[in-house]
């Protein structure tokens, strides 16, 4: 019987050390106040003071608007770190330099399409001065036209004379063996042996010919493409004055500027140091200065409980130390559940997806606490 008793204790003492460990569990996940946590995770085990409210939610400290990820240029190719101009912690201003990437390729390009914008410019010029001098050449050849017509009449008034004049001499003539006056036939046959007439005749048509000349050549100037020449010109001024931009786009992107006003944090480059296309890790990030918020994750199940909050003050608390608490107002609460910020990246196709409060804190540097930094993990308890 005592062997039995004994038998039995193992099992009695792994009992209770089973209920002692669902007891604490329980308190890990269940606050002194029994509020629980709506955001997931799992509550400090000692925090130095309760969690108060309606429903508490994680969260995280971000700036407004977001901090900025300083990268190489997007210029698909390796990039060569020349000069980094800030320190970490520095304050900086839209337009303070930053980094300076290798730009000399880019250098070369842009002169050599300088150079081309310029020989596109002169043909442009050229191409103008081409169709002021095309509208003098046709200006000159209709006065060619209208002095070979003129010719052309004046000749045929003088054959015209010339005949007529022949024609009085054969009504006067008679035949020298008859002494009688000339039959028809006689005098057409003098007509066509005149040699007067002939090169008369000749003259005119000559003259026909040339006119007709002048006509086609002017159909010719007016078929000649200067208003196309025109227009290819300047295309290519727009080409060239693209290539332009564009080259000096990249020397531009290879001079990284902030474009806000904010903290220097993180520098991951120094001068030397060559990233490649793929690279897409940031050189560095700038914080802005400014107010700071709260983003707040609350899961599906706990959503109603907010439903009409905004608007509504709110208790932030440091997620390692209850004791520091900061208020905040809630501006805005998300209308659709999505993936929490960063799962977006991440290989999971089953991330958790949450709705998005977003809470101005109203300071975030209260005397005697410590500031609410970019990138803190908090709790948010809602009334």
């Amino acid at each position: 019987m005592t062997r039995n008793r004994l038998r039995a204790i193992p099992w009695v003492i792994a009992i209770c050390l089973l209920a002692v460990s669902l007891v604490g569990a329980n308190r890990l996940i269940t606050p002194a106040d029994g509020t629980g946590t709506a955001g997931g995770g799992a509550a400090p085990k000692k925090p130095t003071g309760p969690v108060t409210g309606g429903v508490v939610v994680l969260g995280t400290v971000d700036s407004d608007p977001p901090p900025v990820q300083v990268g190489p240029p997007a210029l698909g190719a390796a990039s060569l770190v020349t000069k980094v101009f800030v320190v970490e912690g520095q304050d900086v201003k839209p337009g303070t330099p930053l980094v300076q990437f290798d730009d000399s390729i880019y250098q070369a390009k842009l002169k050599q399409a300088q150079a081309g914008l310029a020989a596109a410019k002169d043909d442009q010029v050229k191409a103008e001065a081409q169709k002021q001098i095309h509208a003098v050449q046709i200006g000159a050849q209709k006065i060619a036209i209208k002095s070979a017509d003129q010719d052309v009449k004046d000749a045929e008034a003088a054959l015209q004379t010339g005949r007529e004049q022949f024609e009085r001499i054969l009504a006067a003539e008679k035949n020298f063996s008859t002494q009688q006056p000339l039959t028809e036939g006689e005098k057409q046959t003098r007509r066509k042996e005149n040699l007067d007439l002939i090169k008369g005749e000749i003259s005119v048509n000559q003259l026909k010919a040339k006119a007709e000349a002048e006509k086609k050549k002017l159909e010719g100037m007016l078929l000649a493409p200067v208003e196309a020449d025109i227009r290819q010109a300047a295309q290519k001024v727009a080409t060239m004055q693209g290539t332009v931009e564009e080259a000096q786009a990249a020397i531009n992107a290879c001079l990284r500027k902030s474009d806000i006003e904010g903290i220097i944090e993180q520098i991951s480059v120094g001068s030397g140091m060559t990233l490649g296309p793929a690279v897409r890790t940031p050189v560095l990030w700038i914080v802005p200065t400014g107010p700071r918020v709260v983003r707040a994750e609350v899961e599906a199940e706990f959503a109603y409980k907010i439903a009409n909050k905004t608007d509504s003050r709110v208790t932030i608390y440091d997620h390692n130390n209850f004791a520091l608490t900061y208020d905040g107002t809630v501006r805005r609460i998300g209308t659709s559940f999505l993936p929490k910020r960063g799962a977006a990246d991440t290989l999971s196709v089953n991330s958790t997806k949450v709705l998005e409060c977003l809470i101005d804190v109203i300071d975030a540097t209260p005397q005697g606490k410590p500031p609410l930094r970019v990138g803190q993990p908090v709790r948010v308890s809602f009334p």
